[in-house]
């Protein structure tokens, strides 16, 4: 009797207590946030290469002429601000392309991949909680370089209606590399290692979406090429919103936003199609939580 009463007591199900989704998510954060602030010397390298980055733009700038910016439409601040949008948009490019990747290979090299999801989180909150900071760092780390750039000279021409428009532009711009990375995480889910997709993406978009350089400078056929990223819409809808005040009044700024809408739609089923896969299978094989 006592055995199966021993049975009935192990078999009982315990019911688990809901943690609000909000102070899970603030749990990741909080954690990120000491890890982050406990490698001091790798965040002043992180903050000086911001600045470092910033200022070589600036220097370049004084031996660049401003008619070739101009000519592609951005009527104000010259080459200086063009590239300065370029360079502090890629803190959200990163962010959405390589978060859900570097997050999943701490956890997988810590060792706390499988403990996390054998507790009662759901896998989206987990996902939701690990890309937060992330976005917060890369936020930070985006209005220093605006900032930075202000400082040296960089010159914005921007109304309200025009700040609006870059702000959906920004959206768009993380909902459509956040595609890139769960895809990439998909990938690498399964194949452990570096995941060939985000190398590739961001090599070639750093060469062929105007990061640096207006578009119409490269050859027809890699400014063809540079048309297939949404970096290269992003960017040239927010240079247009904030060096030449343009909104949604805009029949270019208009076009950016649909050739980003038809991105997202596109690319997300296959995305997920792609990360369900890769994980379904890590789940199967019992690697999940392997690095």
């Amino acid at each position: 009797m006592e055995v199966e009463r021993l049975i009935k007591i192990i078999s009982e199900h315990v019911p688990r207590r809901r943690t609000p989704i909000y102070r899970i998510v603030l749990s990741f954060v909080m954690r990120d946030f000491k890890i982050w602030w406990t490698y001091k010397f790798w965040l002043l390298l992180e903050l000086s290469g911001i600045v470092l980055f910033v200022v070589t733009y600036y220097l370049f700038s004084l031996i660049t002429t401003p008619q070739r910016v101009q000519e592609a439409g951005y009527m104000v601040g010259g080459y200086f601000t063009f590239a300065l949008i370029g360079i502090a948009f890629q803190q959200y490019v990163h962010f959405a392309v390589q978060s859900i990747n570097e997050s999943i290979r701490e956890e997988q090299w810590n060792g706390t991949m499988e403990t996390i999801l054998s507790t009662a989180t759901d896998f989206k909150v987990f996902l939701l909680g690990e890309v937060c900071f992330s976005f917060i760092v890369s936020s930070a780390l985006l209005l220093m370089s605006l900032a930075i750039g202000v400082l040296l000279g960089a010159e914005f021409y921007v109304t309200p209606y025009s700040i609006l428009t870059a702000a959906i532009l920004t959206v768009l711009l993380i909902a459509s590399h956040m595609d890139i990375g769960i895809l990439s995480a998909g990938v690498i889910m399964k194949v452990k290692q570096g995941s060939p997709v985000t190398w590739a993406f961001s090599w070639l978009s750093q060469l062929v979406s105007g990061v640096f350089y207006p578009l119409r400078l490269l050859p027809w056929y890699l400014e063809w090429v540079g048309r297939a990223f949404p970096l290269t819409y992003s960017l040239d809808g927010i240079r247009l919103c904030l060096q030449s005040g343009k909104d949604l009044a805009s029949p270019a700024i208009l076009s950016n936003i649909l050739s980003l809408i038809i991105f997202i739609a596109l690319m997300t089923p296959i995305s997920l199609y792609i990360f369900k896969i890769g994980y379904d299978a890590a789940r199967r094989d019992g690697s999940l939580g392997q690095y």
